[in-house]
């Protein structure tokens, strides 16, 4: 009988036959071994030859690889959702089919997740490859620990723990995902938001490993990169915005928590797409400002009120959220971006 994985290792593909090989050889050198491993392909409906490189895997290790082709693509958000429905490891990890991690990773998370008794354990990553630390010395690294123990530790953890918004740099608890379907958004770019932020509300363990474990690469061709420059797809992230809000009413979180998912939304919706539209944008979409500055006081006309937006604002934030006092034009939004980046 096969024994069932320690980590489940999730792998959506999409014309990666370039990248696909460093990735993979990335996995399989894994210091805690293949038979701890499981990996759970999915092919997006490539256009290249990234089935086939998979299907060489695959045949390399029928054991170890779930490999699950798609006749249309449907994009990463469907693809991880897919795939962890496949999942049978203790824990799980998002690797991009670009990416690629440390060999000696899962030994070291593994470590701090069953000492600590990690819901998310989350770790450094970095954009030079090979840039890893001295196997002695990730080792020495202390992960500090937070715990979620009441619906005020809760609120300050969602709001105020210094997480990253990616998926791929976290080992979590599989039955945590499981167990409260914690989902990507379908058929959207920055799709991995929202499962970011409903995970933390169940979160009642979090450790963070200050190690870079984890190769993230600048590929053009990816789904955030291409196109990146006045692409109406950024505003895609206020739609996935307006699911977790919806999720939010929901699962109660509202009722339980209103001044973490206010605060939660506000900075994701307005202050995280703002930057984002300063930056890819060469002129003002005004349209799409308006429609952010009104969903924010529609939905949240009290957010000034708020504790964890009040008193935690960055200077930066700070000038950003002053913006919502006033319609955009295209030469204060011009003069914003001169004065922000």
């Amino acid at each position: 009988m096969k024994n069932l994985p320690t980590v489940s290792i999730i792998t959506p593909c999409y014309n990666s036959v370039s990248w696909l090989p460093a990735c993979m050889e990335s996995l399989t050198s894994q210091s805690i071994g293949m038979e701890n491993l499981e990996f759970i392909f999915v092919d997006d409906a490539s256009s290249d030859d990234t089935l086939a490189v998979l299907e060489d895997f695959e045949a390399r290790f029928p054991e170890q690889v779930i490999l699950i082709p798609l006749a249309e693509n449907q994009g990463q958000g469907f693809a991880r959702n897919l795939a962890l429905t496949y999942a049978s490891g203790d824990y799980v990890l998002y690797v991009d089919s670009d990416d690629a991690i440390a060999p000696y990773a899962l030994e070291l998370l593994l470590k701090h997740a069953a000492s600590l008794n990690c819901d998310i354990l989350e770790f450094d990553f970095t954009r030079t490859p090979d840039a890893w630390l001295d196997k002695a010395k990730a080792f020495a690294a202390v992960p500090a620990v937070c715990q979620v123990t009441d619906a005020v530790s809760r609120q300050v953890y969602c709001t105020s723990v210094p997480k990253s918004g990616i998926i791929c740099n976290k080992l979590y608890r599989r039955t945590l995902l499981a167990a409260h379907q914690i989902r990507n958004a379908e058929h959207l770019a920055h799709e991995d938001t929202l499962f970011s932020q409903l995970v933390s509300f169940y979160v009642d363990s979090y450790a963070y490993l200050p190690v870079p474990l984890y190769f993230y690469r600048l590929n053009i061709n990816s789904t955030m990169l291409k196109g990146q420059i006045d692409d109406f797809h950024q505003f895609d992230r206020l739609k996935v915005q307006m699911q977790f809000l919806e999720e939010c009413e929901q699962r109660g979180f509202l009722k339980d928590y209103y001044f973490a998912v206010e605060a939660m939304f506000v900075r994701t919706y307005y202050i995280d797409t703002l930057l984002f539209v300063l930056d890819r944008f060469t002129y003002a979409p005004l349209a799409q400002l308006q429609i952010m500055q009104n969903t924010v006081q529609t939905c949240f006309p009290s957010w000034r009120s708020n504790p964890f937006l009040s008193q935690q604002q960055s200077p930066i934030e700070q000038r950003l959220f002053s913006t919502l006092e006033h319609a955009f034009t295209s030469e204060n939004f011009l003069a914003l971006k001169d004065e922000i980046l």
